[in-house]
């Protein structure tokens, strides 16, 4: 029984804050003193805008219309120094590519006697392989970098002997 009361008391509580926190309702007759005190100053400002050394309305219109040209003719030129920027990065990042396929080359096109067809047999039949047939120097890759740990060129026999079959 004390539970059911705690509980509706706690519902007509949370209640309670809930109708207190609603927003009072604005009107136009709320609006109505705003809007006549806001002409009553602009009646007021044209009337006495020279007497208080500010700039007329007409001033004010022509000062807003050069700061708008001056903006857009501003944005005009960032939008134009971007586009060039832009422009040169391309340009740039293209001669990078050109230069470095420069230093990269199809071996296979350029050196084709390294990539001569061989063949090799498997369980008696043979088999044709394309792969690098010439020589390849020893060493290993440690640190991202080949480290050579032989002759650079491979080695051949001074005197070459023909064999007969």
């Amino acid at each position: 029984m004390k539970q059911r009361s705690l509980f509706a008391f706690c519902i007509i509580l949370v209640l309670a804050v809930f109708a207190a926190a609603q927003s009072r309702t604005v009107t136009n007759a709320d609006l109505e003193k705003y809007r006549e005190a806001r002409l009553n100053n602009e009646r007021e400002y044209r009337e006495n805008y020279e007497r208080l050394g500010l700039p007329s309305p007409e001033e004010i219109d022509r000062r807003r219309v050069q700061s708008f040209k001056e903006t857009e003719e501003l944005s005009a030129k960032l939008r134009a120094e971007r586009l060039e920027s832009e422009r040169i990065d391309a340009e740039r990042q293209t001669n990078e590519r050109l230069a470095a396929s420069a230093y990269t080359y199809d071996r296979a096109a350029l050196e084709p006697r390294y990539y001569q067809p061989s063949y090799f047999y498997t369980y008696g039949f043979p088999q044709r392989r394309r792969g690098r047939t010439g020589y390849a120097q020893p060493g290993y890759f440690a640190g991202g970098q080949f480290w050579p740990t032989g002759p650079t060129t491979k080695p051949r026999p001074m005197f070459r002997v023909r064999r007969s079959r």
